[in-house]
């Protein structure tokens, strides 16, 4: 479950959910907005008869290096893991938007230095680096590791994404002669890529989201997608008014929701009428209207992540709608309505003879949630046995039936029926008169 808590504490802490976007049952998200690193293909390296060493980082995912992108080519010159950053002496570090840097090792720390008889250019999917060997200390025999990293701010947290090449250690290059080495495909950091959802409701009670990733047939078991419900359209309740979460994490389903009291997200209790399925490019989220109270319409968010389980590390994500907001959708099949209502209470807690007594109970709806704000109270009210006039009324979410005590009477016993909507509620009461 640690990509799980780890996906609430992202979407809670960094995203900030807020507001509801235009009512409708299709909605698109840009391609290519999930923070996928250049896939690093390979790395060839040769010494030229001028004395010039010859860098060349093959990437598969894009001809262009895109904006907030860059690579470095890490070289431990003296091929020893013991000196140096981490084992390296230079640093070729090549942006998308600055080009070029050179770092050298100062014995302390790195240093920028001057990138004098360097070039550097990225086409057609291929970034190529030239230097001089007097600038990498006259090393013809090194070794090499080179990452592609891009980088995604998403509300106050920033993202990046990598692909490392080797994997792990560095590669050997003895010059002068060519060597290559080549690095898996599509072993990049890269969340799922929301390209559309889709949302719709049967006459059952289910209600469906269907979220196309375009990068993935079948999610990968270190990525997370969440589906957040803002279940009553109310931003003061549950986390940033998302009341309840619904994960497909690892062929599982976790179904979360916001206890409002302690502030935290607890376990759905089961039987659990959820469930999640993935295949042909798109994950579909099935919730039953009962686990939302049977909303009539609700809002929600999807949010995909890449996710570094070992390093408790989320590396890439991507957001539907991209704007930080919900999308909103209104069920075609309009669930039944629901009245429910509190344990009644009177005032006052005992009745008296010959006094005003009142009993009263808070009454929801449970297509919104809400208080009852208009509906009919009608009183049953007998006092040892015998019929007693009671007038009802309902103000501000509460059922009230209203009455005298008779001065002779001992047991006062009734039933409060409260109306709305083609629905009803039953609260029976019974007093002891003191």
């Amino acid at each position: 479950m640690t990509r799980w808590c780890l996906g609430l504490a992202l979407a809670a802490a960094a995203l900030g959910l807020a507001g509801l976007a235009a009512a409708a049952s299709s909605f698109s998200d840009a391609t290519g907005d999930n923070n996928e690193a250049p896939d690093l293909r390979s790395v060839t390296l040769a010494e030229a008869p001028s004395g010039r060493i010859s860098i060349a980082v093959s990437v598969g995912n894009f001809e262009r290096l895109p904006a907030e992108s860059w690579i470095n080519v890490w070289l431990d010159l003296d091929s020893n893991p013991e000196t140096g950053y981490e084992g390296d002496e230079a640093l070729l570090l090549y942006s998308a938007s600055s080009g070029l840097a050179f770092y050298q090792w100062t014995g302390d720390a790195l240093a920028v230095r001057p990138s004098t008889g360097m070039t550097s250019s990225f086409a057609s999917g291929v970034l190529t680096i030239t230097a001089p060997t007097e600038a990498l200390d006259g090393a013809t025999t090194f070794g090499v590791f080179a990452v592609g990293s891009r980088s995604q701010l998403v509300g106050q947290i920033r993202f990046i994404a990598s692909d490392s090449a080797p994997d792990r250690g560095r590669s050997s290059y003895v010059g002068p002669a060519e060597l290559a080495f080549s690095d898996p495909a599509d072993d990049q950091d890269s969340a799922p890529d929301i390209t559309s959802v889709q949302a719709s409701d049967a006459k059952s009670g289910w209600i469906s989201i269907a979220v196309t990733t375009s990068n993935y047939e079948r999610l990968p078991s270190d990525t997370l997608v969440v589906l957040s419900i803002d279940r009553d359209n109310r931003l003061a309740t549950g986390e940033a008014g998302t009341d309840v979460q619904l994960a497909a994490v690892g062929g599982e389903t976790v179904l979360r929701r916001w206890d409002q009291s302690n502030e935290r997200w607890v376990d759905d209790e089961p039987p659990t009428r959820a469930r999640v399925r993935n295949s042909g490019n798109v994950v579909t989220f099935e919730i039953h209207g009962s686990e939302l109270g049977y909303t009539p319409r609700l809002g929600f968010s999807v949010l995909a992540l890449d996710v570094d389980v070992d390093a408790n590390l989320v590396k890439a994500v991507d957001l539907a709608p991209d704007s930080s907001r919900y999308y909103k959708y209104k069920l075609v099949n309009r669930p039944a309505l629901v009245l429910t209502a509190t344990r009644p209470s009177a005032v006052p807690p005992t009745p008296r003879a010959g006094r005003p007594f009142a009993v009263s109970a808070g009454v929801r709806r449970s297509d919104t949630g809400r208080r009852l704000g208009s509906g009919t109270v009608i009183c049953r009210v007998t006092v040892d046995g015998k019929r007693v006039r009671a007038s009802g009324r309902l103000a501000s979410g509460r059922a009230t039936c209203a009455f005298s005590v008779p001065r002779s009477a001992r047991r006062i016993a009734g039933v409060m029926a409260v109306r709305a909507d083609g629905s009803s509620v039953r609260v029976p009461f019974s007093y002891r008169v003191g």
